[in-house]
């Protein structure tokens, strides 16, 4: 179990080309380049080359030589919708920070990643903002943090761009009878074939992963839903508590390595990434291995969700699905985390596991590299401290669909009525998430 910061940032990823020559941009089909641009400094005395240097390969260099912050913005016509933001950037040095702003709704200009901290070249992708496009156009502009940048911008585009044209009046349609519409139900999930899905609505559960043994474990009059560590509990104490009726989740951390279980020395240093500061001992992994020929931590994943199958678990809950926020310097893009979510939901499915979105109601939304959003790829949420964050909406959207949404509090009693209202199951819980036969269990659950 991990507390997740108050983030609520959403980037998104896609692959795109293009170039720029006497400052316009050429793309290919389906991304849009930007139709004019335009750089500046913060200082009348300030330099910038619009186009690179007889011996830059760049397409644009971007250098305030000490003259004031640099605000390069580019202007994209003719466009109605489209997928991302996507940039290559390459700094002159690794100090140097380059911010990325798209314009909203309310024409104002707000940031959606930057790139710092290397000098080799990046690929960048952004998430657009609600409202960026307005009236056949959208707005990006580059701003650095200081008043000596260097930097080679060799692509910007919209990805995945759908081009707005003039409105052809359609034909007056013939008129038909009206009636009273017929009310949309809540849809039905459809269950990947061997998959449990979990329970929809309103239940009684409770989260014991801190359970230290099979004998830590006691379940509260009324709970149908519980969730235990796969490596704490054995296959015979799972079969005795899903014959009283329970929907049994198994709990196992996919984006950090932890110290002390079973398979824990199968993890390369290569894959550690970052030491996480709240947990001693553990650290963030780079998720973005699972897509590698021969994947060591995509094998190590594998063997946990056939550990959890074989034990006779109906689900698994995923922990640090996060990393885009966990990892300093923009290690692991947002769009990177999302497509390891949905693979890791893939994956979950292929071993006959339903499987649930953990923490993130900022990506809820978000597709990953299949076109599907999370909500989509996985079977129920489950997150912590929405109330704390002000962050339960998103978790809506899963009732909405006919899945489960399951939310904790640790340090104050929930907002029972804000919860019901969303069709989210809330209880308060123990910080250690312990067993119930250990000391300072604690759990209130929303009637």
């Amino acid at each position: 179990m991990k507390l997740k910061p108050n983030s609520s940032r959403a980037l998104n990823l896609v692959c795109i080309s293009a170039v720029l020559a006497s400052g316009a941009f050429t793309a290919q089909a389906a991304d849009l380049a930007p139709s004019s641009f335009n750089l500046a400094v913060g200082s009348a005395n300030g330099k910038v080359k619009s186009l690179a240097a007889a011996n830059e390969n760049a397409v644009v260099n971007l250098y305030t030589n000490n003259a004031g912050k640099l605000q390069a913005d580019f202007v994209f016509t003719g466009v109605g919708s489209g997928a991302s933001l996507q940039a290559v950037l390459k700094q002159k040095t690794a100090k140097d920070v380059f911010t990325f702003q798209v314009r909203n709704a309310a024409g104002a200009y707000v940031n959606v990643g930057s790139a710092s901290g290397t000098r080799d070249a990046q690929s960048l992708r952004f998430a657009l903002p609600n409202g960026a496009f307005a009236n056949g156009q959208a707005r990006a502009r580059i701003v650095s943090s200081a008043s000596a940048n260097d930097a080679n911008l060799d692509l910007l585009v919209i990805s995945d761009a759908v081009v707005s044209g003039p409105t052809v009046p359609p034909p007056t349609p013939t008129p038909t009878p009206t009636s009273t519409p017929t009310p949309t139900p809540t849809p039905t999930p459809v269950p990947t074939a061997g998959v449990k899905l979990p329970p929809t609505g309103k239940i009684n559960w409770d989260w014991q992963i801190g359970a230290t043994s099979d004998s830590a474990i006691a379940v509260p009059a009324g709970v149908t839903l519980l969730d235990v560590d796969v490596f704490t509990t054995s296959a015979a104490k799972v079969a005795q508590l899903k014959a009283s009726g329970l929907y049994m989740i198994c709990y196992v951390n996919a984006g950090s390595y932890q110290p002390g279980y079973p398979d824990s020395a199968q993890y390369p240093n290569y894959l550690k990434v970052q030491a996480d500061p709240n947990w001693p001992g553990e650290y963030f992994l780079d998720v973005t291995d699972v897509f590698k020929p021969n994947s060591v931590l995509a094998s190590i994943l594998d063997a946990r969700l056939k550990l959890c199958k074989e034990k006779g678990f109906d689900a698994v809950e995923p922990d640090n699905l996060q990393n885009d926020e966990n990892v300093k310097g923009g290690r692991i893009t947002t769009q990177q985390q999302i497509d390891f979510n949905g693979w890791f939901a893939d994956a979950a499915h292929r071993n006959g596991l339903a499987v649930f979105q953990k923490n993130g109601p900022d990506k809820v939304l978000l597709k990953d590299r299949t076109g599907k959003m999370m909500v989509e790829k996985f079977d129920g949420i489950l997150n912590e401290e929405c109330q704390q964050y002000n962050e339960c909406a998103p978790l809506a959207e899963y009732p909405k669909r006919g899945k489960l949404a399951l939310n904790v509090e640790y340090t104050k009693d929930p907002n029972c009525a804000q919860s019901n209202s969303l069709n989210i199951n809330t209880i308060r819980k123990d910080l250690g998430l312990k067993g119930g036969n250990m000391s300072g269990y604690k759990r209130l659950f929303c009637q």
